[in-house]
């Protein structure tokens, strides 16, 4: 497996994982009201965001690889 495909696969099953992340925290929060789940849903869009933009930015550069 190339480096570029591990990269590919790595940043996908990340963001999924960051999406179930969101959900399961925007849930959490709705039923028990908790900022602490807030702040979990928030962290999880903000790494999302960044990995979005790093695995767009690693493709890029690593094009011919």
């Amino acid at each position: 497996m190339s480096l570029r495909m591990f990269h590919i696969i790595f940043v996908t099953i990340s963001s999924l994982l960051m999406v179930y992340m969101a959900g399961w925290s925007y849930m959490m929060w709705n039923y028990y009201a908790d900022s602490a789940y807030l702040s979990y849903f928030s962290l999880s869009i903000i790494s999302l965001i960044i990995l979005i933009v790093y695995g767009q930015k690693f493709i890029k550069k690593y094009k011919n690889i």
